[in-house]
C-alpha cells in the first residue's frame, strides 16, 4: 500500500523528541545504477553515526542506528524501491518508505525531522478526487501525480441509481381514451422524459453525498469524468464549489485508471503550478505594505511568535543553525553537530506546527535573495 505523505507529515510535525534523524536517497529502478544505492545508503547512515557521536554515548548510538543497519538487511524493502526512499528516526519512532520521484541524498541529525525534501513532494503532488458519472453509477476516486484509488464512501452510500432512487422508477401520468369502442391508456410522459428525470434526481443525491462524505472533510478538487451530456448535467446541478472547470470527457468505462490518473494530473499540474505564481505575487504586494518580511532573523522572531501566515523557503538552500524556540533567536553553527538543522528547514516546522503555510521554490523561482520570504499574519 501505498504510503500517505500527508499522514507521514503530521506525524513528523506531532514528533519533537530528540535526537531526530532524518535520511533521504534517490534509488534507482534498473542496473548498473541500482547495485550502487545500497552503497550509497550505508554511507548516509555512516554520517548520522558520525554526527550522533560528538554529543551522545557509544551503547545510545548503536541502539538509535540498529534499525537503519536492519533496514539495509531487508531485502524486501529493497527489491521494492521505486525513485527514493525516506527513513525518518528518532528514540521512539522509526519510518521508513518509498516515494515514486528523486528527493536527493541527505542525512541530518537535529532537533526535529527535516522535511523540505517531503515538502516539496507534496506540493509537487497535490491529491484531488476525480468524481465520474454514468447514467446509473457514480464513483469517487483519491489521485494524485502518481495513481487513482477509489474511496470507500461506506455500504449505504448511494452512488448507484437503484441505491439514490430505489427501485421505483418516476411514475407515468395516464389518460383514459376510446378508441373504435376500445378503451386504452396513454402516457403524457415518454420514456426519454423518465429517464431524464431520474438522472437529475440521481445525480443530485450524487451532490449532496460526495460533499456530505468527501468535500467536508478534505476541501480537495474535484474533477467530474463522464459524457458531456452528464457533465453538462452535473454542473448545472451541482452545489459544490470545488468542482474544477476542465474535465475528462469520456465515458469512465472507456479508461483504466492508468489513463485517467494521466488525464487526470494533466489538468491538476497547472493548478499547482500557477499557486505557487500567485503565492509569490502575494509576497510582492505584501512587501509593498510592510506585511512581507525576507531577513531570515525577522523571520525567524516572527515564527516564534505565530506571525506567519505564508512561508516561501529556497529548496536547496542551506543555513545551518540553531532557533532559539523562546526569543527566535538564531545561534549559526556546524550542520554536522546533533542539534543543529538547516534554519530554513527549522522555520518551516515552526510555521506549520502554528497552522501556516510553507511553500518550497527553486532558487530561480524565489521573490528575494535570502532564501526566505515570509507574509505576516498581523
Amino acid at each position: 500500500m501505498k504510503t500517505d505523505l500527508h499522514v507521514v507529515m503530521q506525524q513528523v510535525l506531532n514528533h519533537q523528541q530528540a535526537p531526530c534523524a532524518s535520511l533521504y536517497l534517490d534509488t534507482h529502478r534498473t542496473q548498473p545504477q541500482r547495485r550502487d544505492d545500497p552503497t550509497r545508503y550505508r554511507n548516509l547512515v555512516r554520517e548520522l553515526r558520525d554526527s550522533l557521536s560528538s554529543a551522545y554515548s557509544p551503547a545510545m548510538i548503536a541502539e538509535f542506528i540498529a534499525p537503519f543497519e536492519h533496514l539495509e538487511r531487508n531485502e524486501e524493502f529493497w527489491n521494492s524501491r521505486t525513485e527514493g526512499i525516506i527513513v525518518f528516526r528518532s528514540p521512539d519512532l522509526f519510518l521508513r518508505f518509498h516515494v515514486d520521484r528523486p528527493v536527493g541524498d541527505l542525512a541530518i541529525v537535529a532537533e526535529s525531522f527535516h522535511v523540505k525534501p517531503l515538502l516539496k513532494l507534496l506540493q509537487t503532488n497535490e491529491r484531488y478526487h476525480v468524481l465520474t458519472l454514468t447514467r446509473d453509477t457514480a464513483h469517487l476516486y483519491l489521485g494524485d501525480r502518481d495513481e487513482i484509488e477509489e474511496v470507500d464512501l461506506g455500504p449505504d452510500a448511494p452512488m448507484t441509481m437503484e441505491k439514490a432512487l430505489g427501485t421505483e422508477l418516476t411514475e407515468r401520468h395516464f389518460t383514459r381514451s376510446n378508441s373504435g369502442g376500445t378503451e386504452r391508456s396513454v402516457g403524457h410522459t415518454t420514456t426519454s422524459d423518465e429517464v431524464a428525470l431520474d438522472a437529475e434526481k440521481f445525480l443530485r443525491v450524487v451532490d449532496r453525498t460526495v460533499i456530505e462524505r468527501a468535500t467536508r472533510l478534505d476541501g480537495l478538487p474535484i474533477i467530474l469524468c463522464g459524457v458531456t451530456e452528464l457533465v453538462g448535467e452535473f454542473r448545472r446541478i451541482t452545489r459544490n464549489t470545488h468542482i474544477l472547470a476542465d474535465a475528462i470527457v469520456v465515458h469512465p468505462h472507456s479508461i483504466d485508471r492508468r489513463e485517467m490518473t494521466k488525464r487526470a494530473w494533466s489538468i491538476m499540474e497547472p493548478l499547482a503550478k500557477q499557486r505557487s505564481l500567485n503565492l509569490i505575487e502575494l509576497y510582492r504586494n505584501a512587501a509593498t505594505r510592510w506585511n512581507g518580511v525576507d531577513d531570515i532573523v525577522q523571520v525567524a522572531h516572527a515564527a516564534v511568535e505565530g506571525r506567519i501566515g505564508t512561508l516561501l523557503v529556497e529548496e536547496h538552500r542551506e543555513v545551518p543553525g540553531k532557533i532559539n524556540a523562546v526569543t527566535g533567536d538564531i545561534a549559526f553553527d556546524d550542520l554536522h553537530q546533533p542539534d543543529i538543522d538547516d534554519v530554513l528547514d527549522d522555520l518551516a516546522v515552526m510555521v506549520m506546527r502554528m497552522k501556516g503555510t510553507v511553500h518550497v521554490l527553486p532558487a530561480q523561482a524565489m521573490p528575494t535573495a535570502t532564501g526566505v520570504a515570509a507574509i505576516l499574519r498581523y
